[in-house]
């Protein structure tokens, strides 16, 4: 082995091009194992290595479970704050928002106000697609419906006549509480 090819870091070479692990240091082996001993002795050091791999894969999968449980405990911290105080937060924004403006920011975050329109839904499909008319290009054979196809109009018919196959839901005002991010506190 050319020792000017590879970097000594610990007790082992790494090659130099690859950053690859390359052996250890001691020279435990040769390159050629030739007797029963050095069988042995690569088999041992091999439980040795693959001991001490399964330790670090257990150890980091530790970490990791340790970082999922307090992800899942600052989760829990953001939604009891919003529970308790988002509508007092929703309400005082509100109050604050001045002509056509939508959204309340402050240094530690903003409160977004968006009406979300109101949505068709279809209930029954199978039905649906029996009440539907052709015209509209919305059923396809396999009665597949596309509610982007159906006219308002045609919508509101059919709420009218179907209320157990189709129905519309009520606008609703979207609230977005959220802390800002770096990117985000830029003057624009």
């Amino acid at each position: 082995m050319d020792k000017t090819k590879f970097d000594i870091i610990g007790d082992a070479y790494y090659d130099i091009e690859t950053g690859e692990y390359a052996g250890p240091v001691d020279g435990w082996l040769g390159d050629h194992l030739e007797t029963e001993d050095d069988v042995l002795l690569a088999m041992q050091r091999l439980l040795k290595y693959e001991t001490e791999l399964k330790a670090e894969e257990l150890a980091m999968q530790s970490v990791i479970d340790r970082c999922k449980q307090l992800v899942k405990e600052k989760e829990r911290k953001v939604q009891w704050l919003k529970s308790r105080y988002g509508d007092q937060i929703a309400d005082f924004a509100e109050k604050q928002l001045t002509g056509k403006a939508k959204t309340w920011k402050c240094p530690w975050g903003q409160v977004a106000f968006r009406t979300v329109p109101p949505s068709f839904t279809i209930m029954d499909e199978q039905k649906a697609a029996m009440l539907i008319p052709l015209s509209c290009d919305a059923v396809v054979q396999q009665y597949k419906v596309y509610k982007s196809k159906i006219p308002k109009e045609v919508q509101l018919t059919l709420v009218e006549e179907h209320p157990d196959v189709f129905c519309v839901s009520q606008p609703t005002e979207n609230v977005t509480i959220k802390a800002l991010t770096a990117n985000e506190t830029t003057n624009e």
